[in-house]
């Protein structure tokens, strides 16, 4: 059976309240907007993920929140964990390789740089004869599919099969 990895960097976050700590910074009305139509974009394509790991980030918690909320089935579990705030590329494949184990589909809620730098480095290895870089900018979700859910993330190649971008969905 196939496994289906989804890469999603949070929604837009708001910087009109001055003093808010990064950490603590939520999402603004076009976040809000986009995560939700991430999360109706997914149900639509029966792309539930069956578990999520997401920054403890506010603005990461609250796009998780709206993404889910449009879910009809629900993911079995949703985990926030601090570590995943900034996380480099590196801790992130590490994630995936922890938490991936017994299930068919994942998906992991980060921040940039690193959740970019882990897409650029899935599609060098998926393409390594000239891989194009996405730019994956708020509440972009990368879909990757792996032949089975016994992959090595550090070895095995996978193919793109989704690339969304909120401004491209019509809803």
């Amino acid at each position: 059976m196939s496994f289906i990895l989804y890469l999603m960097r949070h929604a837009k976050s708001d910087w009109s309240k001055a003093g808010i700590s990064d950490f603590d910074r939520p999402i603004n009305r076009r976040g809000q907007k986009n995560a939700r139509h991430i999360g109706q974009w997914l149900l639509e394509h029966n792309n539930i993920p069956q578990q999520i790991v997401s920054s403890a980030a506010l603005r990461a918690k609250q796009t998780t929140e709206l993404v889910v909320e449009e879910l009809d089935s629900k993911p079995e579990k949703v985990f926030y964990d601090d570590k995943l705030y900034l996380a480099s590329a590196k801790t992130l494949l590490e994630y995936i390789q922890v938490y991936k184990a017994g299930l068919n589909s994942l998906m992991l809620l980060a921040h940039n740089p690193g959740i970019e730098d882990l897409v650029a480095y899935l599609l060098t290895k998926s393409e390594p004869s000239g891989a194009s870089t996405l730019s994956i900018t708020t509440a972009n979700v990368a879909v990757f599919n792996y032949d089975d859910n016994d992959f090595d993330i550090y070895n095995d190649k996978a193919e793109l099969i989704e690339f969304i971008r909120p401004n491209d969905i019509s809803h």
